[in-house]
């Protein structure tokens, strides 16, 4: 269970890990309805047993870059050029080495 603390503008997420581990994730937001929907995101998570669900402040370069390198190991030379041809055209060639 989670509950939502409003601190100056922003709203913060307070749950407990196992072992009553205390932690608050800053929501980024001033708005209720917002604040509101991403606290039942993070109890659906739970309960399905996954990580938390709210994005994180890595660059989207990085995790690109990242995914490109993946392709190139696990995919087939031409497969993984295909791939990477689209993630070009999605996402501009300039931000990440996706070579």
């Amino acid at each position: 269970m989670a509950s939502l603390k409003k601190r100056g503008d922003n709203y913060f997420l307070q749950y407990y890990l196992p072992g009553k581990i205390q932690k608050r994730k800053n929501l980024h937001t001033n708005c209720i309805q917002v604040a509101k929907e991403l606290k039942r995101q993070h109890e659906s998570a739970q309960a399905r047993g996954e990580a938390f669900g709210l994005p994180t402040r890595t660059p989207l370069h990085e995790i690109v870059s990242a995914y490109a390198q993946h392709i190139r190991i696990v995919n087939k030379p031409k497969s993984a050029q295909t791939d990477i041809y689209y993630l070009r055209d999605l996402f501009g060639p300039t931000r990440w080495q996706g070579r």
